[in-house]
This record gives structure tokens, sequence and C-alpha cells, in this order.
């Protein structure tokens, strides 16, 4: 079972919404829109960044000086702060171009949706959480081992990798 899509990726896009180019159907233009808010709501699932997605996704929202794949990956997946650099990114991005030659028409719609449902915030905010309880974590080890007298710090719970980007609370 697939899982429930996210507030923000609905309704999803149709090519009804995009100009095609001379490269790219209305409807590759909509499926990618699709694919790359699937990929943002899963919180960036490695399988989804695969070779075909990444050739699209690095041509657009101003992200061309990537050497590779897996470069492009390490610059931006690998933890919660170069995830919220990439959507600083693309909800920052000017999408300049006429969409009979580019992805701005495309690239409109990401931006409105990520700048609308406040993923840039609600990402922070999760970092900001994730910090905090790392570092919770770390000053009990710390006055553990150098201050054994000193009462513990209340310990927070990890948050949930994709909570951020969930329309649901957490039950757990």
């Amino acid at each position: 079972m697939s899982p429930a899509l996210a507030a923000f990726q609905l309704p999803l896009l149709t090519a009804g919404q995009f100009t095609a180019t001379k490269f790219d159907s209305a409807a590759a233009k909509a499926d990618f829109g699709n694919q790359l808010l699937a990929f943002i709501a899963e919180d960036f699932p490695r399988k989804r960044f695969t070779l075909k997605f990444y050739r699209v996704l690095c041509q657009h929202f101003g992200m061309i000086a990537h050497y590779d794949q897996h470069g492009f990956w390490a610059e931006f997946f690998t933890s919660a702060a170069d995830k919220l650099r990439f959507l600083e990114q693309i909800s920052t991005h000017p999408c300049r171009g006429d969409p009979a030659f580019t992805f701005s028409d495309l690239e409109r719609a990401v931006v409105a949706r990520v700048r609308n449902a406040g993923l840039v915030a609600r990402l922070r905010d999760a970092l900001a959480r994730e910090t905090e309880a790392a570092e919770r974590t770390l000053l009990n080890r710390l006055q553990a081992r150098y201050q054994p007298d000193k009462v513990p710090v209340a310990e927070l719970p990890r948050p949930r990798p994709a909570d951020w980007a969930s329309d649901q609370p957490s039950l757990f």
C-alpha cells in the first residue's frame, strides 16, 4: 500500500496545467512535478532519487552546478540541514523563462506548493527539535561522565524523519 498523499501534493499536477517544450511534453512536466512533490513529502528517500529523476532535477530550480548524481545527493540529502537548504533553494527560485522553452511553469507550481504548505518553516522547526534532542542527550552523557552529581536534563524524543512533511501529527 502506498503512503497517503500530503495535502501539498493535491490535487496532482496534470498536463493541462503546463506548456509543452520542444523536448518535453506537458505530461512529462506534470509527471516530474508529481515525482518531486512525492520525493519531498516522503522526506527525500534514496529509492526515489533515480538517475532519470536526478537528470531532470539538476536542470531546474537553479541546481545546475552539480557534477553527478552522487555529488548532488551528498550536497542536499544526507542531513536535515542539507534538506532544508534544498527546500530553501526551491522556494526562493525566481522561475524565469518562457514555458514553451523551459520548465518555468512547472517550477512556479512547485514553488507555490512548497511556500503555501510552509515546508521550509516546518523543516526548520523539525531541525531545531532534532538538534535540541541530540544536544540534551549529549549534555546528559557529558554530565554523567564529568559531573555525576548533577541531575540529568529531560531528554526529548527524536522526531521521526518525515513528520515535518506530514499533515497528521505523530501518534508516537
